[in-house]
């Protein structure tokens, strides 16, 4: 499956051109996905927290994160924070250097008027102090950087 915007006559036109597709018989046309999400960076803390309402958290695609991993961070941080907020302890906010801190900043500082969700990228991580001559090792150093401070954080969050 994929998705388009292209109406089924036209997708079977399209894909009738390709050699072997002539006689096919399509089962399933593809469709545009509509994701539903908030606008984050006007109702939401960074702790995931609706800023009306201090015990309503909102968490995974709802909240403009796209991606089944992304969603899933973002609800173990929200579920996370809702035990916090429980006991009374301070929120989670994970550092921007790590990609759920990346992540969730974005969607959390992001123009309120042209809001999108986003998956997780390297464009999201705050720049390396220094340049790497190529991609491959800045994103290898990004990483790096991302498992170490994650490492540090989660190791003074247990302290």
């Amino acid at each position: 499956g994929f998705q388009t915007n292209l109406r089924w006559g036209e997708q079977a036109r399209v894909f009738r051109q390709l050699p072997g597709l002539e006689a096919a018989e399509f089962v399933r046309y593809g469709v545009m996905h509509r994701n539903t999400f908030i606008n984050t960076p006007q109702l939401l803390l960074p702790s995931l927290q609706w800023k009306g309402a201090e015990n309503l958290f909102f968490a995974g695609q709802l909240i403009g994160v796209e991606g089944y991993v992304e969603s899933a961070a973002a609800g173990l941080v929200a579920g996370k924070n809702i035990v916090r907020w429980k006991e009374g302890k301070r929120p989670l906010i994970f550092p921007e250097e790590t990609a759920i801190g990346a992540l969730l900043s974005h969607i959390i500082s992001a123009e309120i008027r042209q809001f999108q969700p986003m998956n997780i990228n390297f464009g999201l991580f705050p720049p390396l102090k220094r340049r790497n001559t190529s991609k491959f090792e800045r994103n290898r150093e990004i990483s790096a950087r991302a498992l170490a401070i994650m490492a540090d954080f989660l190791s003074n969050e247990r302290n």
